[in-house]
């Protein structure tokens, strides 16, 4: 009797994890899709916002990173709604808030720096999203970054 309530213990832990690493994959595919909706859908649903993911393998990041790069503004929201960590580094120790200066989405950097972006924070080369943003020769995004810089 043990043995069969062990084994149906088991079989329900195995289902519950398989459930959240599912919505976990078909969140991945959603915000590399930029398919808003499905993001919304998911997130509901109970998709964890912080599972770590690796677009490349050996080099983790975040669904806010993957939302930022692609300059999805509309993800980025859905996400920062449901507690997605504005601040958590990739392997390179970059945030999100590096790849939209770089990306050059004003919008996108007011959403973020709004949501608690850390504007000083480096990456591996010391690098803050204001040096992304002139690296990207963004003079809009520069301006904003300077400003929010000197308050």
């Amino acid at each position: 009797m043990k043995k069969i309530a062990f084994l149906c213990l088991l079989f329900m832990c195995l289902a519950y994890v398989s459930a959240a690493q599912d919505k976990s994959k078909e969140l991945y595919t959603a915000v590399l899709k930029s398919n808003t909706a499905a993001v919304e859908s998911l997130l509901k649903a109970g998709a964890d916002p912080n599972h770590v993911i690796e677009i490349v393998p050996g080099f983790p990041t975040s669904y806010l990173i993957t939302a930022a790069t692609n300059n999805n503004v509309s993800i980025v929201k859905s996400l920062l709604q449901y507690k997605a960590k504005i601040n958590w580094r990739d392997a390179f120790q970059a945030t999100a808030l590096h790849y939209a200066a770089g990306k050059g989405s004003k919008e996108l950097i007011e959403l973020l720096l709004a949501g608690g972006a850390d504007l000083q924070a480096k990456d591996e080369d010391g690098n803050t999203a204001l040096t992304s943003a002139k690296a990207a020769n963004n003079k809009e995004v520069v301006t904003l970054l300077e400003a929010k810089t000197k308050s």
